[in-house]
Order: structure tokens, then C-alpha cells, then sequence
């Protein structure tokens, strides 16, 4: 498992074990029409192609799992990060897909949203030192390092933290995680304090809008949730790997599973 090291100050600490635990990348998508969007609040007429969709992203595997039904399943991945100062980087990434895609948008009702990039850098360096020479990386609020050191080849996951409602040019390299405000405990068990954190998304409404280049929109909202995840071991490198599904308490103890934040798409 990729080890990172993170800019922000008195960063939560998380034990290797958990984190092994925890790592499963963000991964399962959301497709939203093929040429046009279906019944997803197009507005205004053109002739161009439209689509649009939410892809939950694994930014460590760059892999997507298709959704079970209406469930849009997310997971803790690589790059998550709880600062006391800087706030809660959840790991949980989203990209949004199409075809002629101007801008977007979004907001939560709770919570918020950050810009997250994985940028292939040239040579293992402290954050610190990379954010300061590589104009990629300027005004970051979190920065982990990673990478395959006998390939010698090296990522940083980078996130900024956004207005909620922000609005910018869409970027399909770019994707949006969840994030929460920052947060002191006394809770000495690492995994229940952050599964406290995650539970902070429970009941939140995720709303992305679009904008084309016609000028014309559409608007997707999510209602986010909580609970376990179901996940397999496939290796003893790459960690658990979602199944799309969502447990029960019983189907948990029979098969492994990560806590985590999964979405109902709203009609």
C-alpha cells in the first residue's frame, strides 16, 4: 500500500493497519444517458450532443464499478485526510463525464466540496518542497505523496477546498471529493472517530449542475448516506475492492466490508 505525507498541520494520525482498511478507492459510477441526458432537468434546446454523467472515482486504480439500481456507492480512498485545521478530505472523489461540457457546479447542504488532482511529479520529495517549486501544486490545501519507489515514478494527490456552490470551467482531469469542516475529538479509537467524521455526510444533498456550451443545463442531486460496504480481497497488494453493494448488519459479519457513504439518485 502507497504511503503519503500530507501539507496541513497536526494532521489525525491513522495506524497502517486502518488505513489498509480504509484505502479501498472511491469506485462506482453513475452514467446519465448515452448522446442525451434522460429525464435529468435538460434545459433549453440545441442541436449539439448532450450527456452527462457522475463518475465516483478511484484516483490510486483509476477503475469505476457500475452502480447496483439507484445506489451510487463511495468509499474512503487514498489521499483522505481528517486536519484539524484545514478540515475533513474524505478520500471519496467524484469526476463529472460528458460530451460538450462548459462549466460546472456544485454544492451540498452539509458538508462541502473540494478539487482534487492526482499530477505525476519527477522524484520523491517532501510535500513541503513540492508545493513550493511546482507551480501544479500552488495554494493546496492538502498535498499526500505516493508512488512506486522501484519504478521510480511518483503522484501527489492535491486538493483544494472550495466555496460551496463553486462554479468553474469543466475540466475532465479534475474530480470533487467530499469534505467537512474541521473538528477536535478525544475519541482514542482512530477507526469510530472516523467513521464519526463520515457520518457527518449522512442525509446530505449533493447537487451538480452543468452547463454546456449551447448555454443549455441540467442538474443532477444525490441524497448521501452511510453504512457497510461490501468489499473483496482479490490480493494481499492492492487492498479491498468494492462490490457496489450495501449490507445489512448480517450480511456484514458473513463477508468483509468498509464503512463508508453511498448516494440514492433522486428522480
Amino acid at each position: 500500500m502507497r504511503q503519503g505525507r500530507t501539507v496541513g498541520t497536526r494532521k489525525t494520525p491513522r495506524a497502517r493497519g486502518f488505513k489498509r482498511v480504509l484505502a479501498a478507492a472511491c469506485a462506482v459510477a453513475l452514467l446519465l444517458g448515452g448522446a442525451a441526458l434522460h429525464g435529468q432537468g435538460l434545459e433549453g434546446a440545441s442541436d449539439i450532443s448532450h450527456s452527462f454523467g457522475l463518475v465516483a472515482y478511484a484516483a490510486d486504480t483509476g477503475e469505476t464499478l457500475e452502480p447496483k439500481g439507484s445506489k451510487i456507492v463511495f468509499d474512503v480512498g487514498e489521499g483522505g485526510c481528517d486536519d484539524l485545521e484545514k478540515g475533513f478530505f474524505s478520500g471519496c472523489i467524484f469526476k463529472v463525464t460528458g460530451d460538450n461540457i462548459q462549466s460546472v457546479s456544485a454544492s451540498m447542504d452539509k458538508g462541502g466540496l473540494y478539487r482534487h488532482e492526482k499530477i505525476e511529479v519527477d522524484e520523491k520529495m517532501p510535500a513541503v518542497t513540492l508545493q513550493e517549486t511546482d507551480p501544479r501544486l500552488a495554494n493546496a490545501d492538502i498535498i499526500s505523496i505516493s508512488g512506486l519507489e522501484e519504478q521510480h515514478m511518483w503522484w501527489a494527490d492535491v486538493s483544494w477546498k472550495l466555496e460551496n456552490g463553486f462554479v468553474e470551467t469543466y475540466d475532465p482531469a479534475v474530480s470533487y471529493g467530499l469534505w467537512a469542516a474541521p473538528q477536535t475529538t478525544d475519541a482514542e479509537d482512530e477507526q469510530a472517530a472516523w467513521h464519526a467524521r463520515t457520518d457527518e455526510f449522512d442525509g446530505a444533498t449533493l447537487t451538480v449542475t452543468v452547463t454546456f456550451t449551447d448555454g443549455t443545463t441540467a442538474t443532477q442531486e444525490m441524497t448521501l448516506h452511510t453504512g457497510k460496504l461490501g468489499v473483496t480481497y482479490p490480493d494481499d497488494v492492492s487492498g479491498p475492492q468494492l462490490t457496489g453493494e450495501v449490507l445489512t448488519d448480517e450480511q456484514a459479519k458473513e463477508q468483509g466490508y468498509v464503512y463508508g457513504v453511498y448516494a440514492q439518485l433522486q428522480e
